[in-house]
């Protein structure tokens, strides 16, 4: 499959809340990529472990969602326009959020969707 045809399934299921799943299609995408495109493997590995950020919180682990949205938003914030596909900014600005609401102790209502 293409890029593209993954990301629109990764999407799918993470909209449906299926993280973990959308975190296994993330890393087939990852895999199309050789080590010498460093950075845009380092780019889908920080959408994996956005993934797997959310599933430690729906599994009820905070403190592991919390630990993981931080590296997954420090790996992001490098990408620029590296995943054409993927709205960056838009994604950092919500996973920004999630990270001052569940330092200050709350709760994440809304999880933000995956669109490309």
């Amino acid at each position: 499959m293409k890029e593209i045809d993954l990301l629109k399934e990764a999407q799918r299921l993470w909209n449906s809340g299926d993280f973990y799943s959308a975190h296994e299609v993330l890393e087939d995408i990852w895999r199309l990529f050789p080590k010498e495109e460093r950075l845009k493997r380092n780019c889908y590995q920080g959408l994996i472990r956005l993934a797997i950020a959310y599933n430690h919180y729906i599994c009820g682990r905070k403190e592991s969602s919390l630990r993981v949205l931080r590296m997954a938003y420090q790996q992001l914030k490098e990408c620029g326009k590296v995943l054409e596909c993927v709205d960056l900014e838009v994604l950092l600005k919500k996973v920004e959020l999630n990270i001052s609401t569940l330092e200050m102790g709350g709760e994440i209502k809304d999880f933000l969707s995956f669109d490309v």
